[in-house]
């Protein structure tokens, strides 16, 4: 072997490494901000806009969410029992 080729193949090793390394890191970082922006994008969407209440039934409490999702108030409701009362959750 000449001296060229024993300077060189340290060299070439070292990058070829380096690739392979930052590659598996650059989806490394990838995979985490992927699901950081789909979880809050989730939790975003799932917060709700407004809540009404309480109503003493279930049904009263539907059909007030019913009634304000006909009317384009909010795109879609909730009604959650809280300590024996209704509430209406709101999503815009």
């Amino acid at each position: 072997m000449n001296a060229r080729t024993l300077r060189t193949g340290p060299a070439i090793a070292l990058a070829a490494a380096g690739m392979l390394l930052g590659g598996a890191a650059g989806a490394a970082v990838a995979a985490p901000q992927q699901g950081i922006a789909s979880t809050s994008a989730t939790v975003l969407q799932e917060r709700p806009s407004g809540k009404y209440g309480p109503y003493s039934s279930y049904k009263s409490c539907y059909k007030a969410g019913k009634y304000g999702q006909d009317h384009g108030r909010w795109h879609y409701f909730s009604c959650k029992d809280e300590h024996h009362k209704w509430w209406l959750y709101t999503y815009r």
